[in-house]
């Protein structure tokens, strides 16, 4: 007997722990009366599951707002290619700029692709540039390994 109350085993004999204290309660309860002198009304299971998602779609929502805002002002790239010659040992040195046409700085994801006389992908090189300036314009060489004749155009992309 718990402060004139007595708690009885469910059905199926499990019985639970109040939350505060540890006494032993019935299946449909989170508090002992000890714990709950004034007898208010204890939350739910649902109103815990709710308050917890609703705090996890904030945290969601607030890292897309940051970073949304840490990008602000990177971008866009644009990129073109200079010049293709051989390589070593067996491949294609590519020679492009890329310009970051936003007012930070930042980096660009660049995908080269190297296509051939009847237009079908012959190798394709993914690289990140060091960081560029904002309005200002990178030069650099990658190679695209593999390639053993000259493609008959090289194009990149950069985001």
């Amino acid at each position: 007997m718990m402060a004139g109350r007595m708690t009885t085993p469910s059905p199926s004999g499990d019985l639970r722990h109040c939350i505060k204290c540890g006494r032993e309660i019935g299946p449909d309860e989170s508090v002992c009366a000890v714990c709950n002198r004034a007898g208010m009304a204890t939350p739910s299971a649902s109103q815990y599951h709710g308050t917890v998602a609703v705090a996890i779609v904030l945290a969601v929502a607030a890292l897309a707002v940051a970073a949304s805002l840490s990008l602000r002002g990177v971008g866009p790239y644009a990129a073109e290619v200079r010049a293709v010659t051989p390589g070593e040992p067996i491949g294609y040195a590519i020679a492009y700029a890329v310009t970051n046409g936003g007012s930070k700085p930042g980096r660009a994801k660049c995908l080269l692709v190297a296509v051939g006389e009847a237009g079908e992908r012959l190798r394709t090189r993914s690289t990140i540039t060091d960081q560029i300036d904002g309005g200002e314009t990178a030069e650099l060489i990658e190679t695209i390994p593999g390639l053993e004749a000259r493609p008959a155009e090289v194009t990149v992309s950069c985001s």
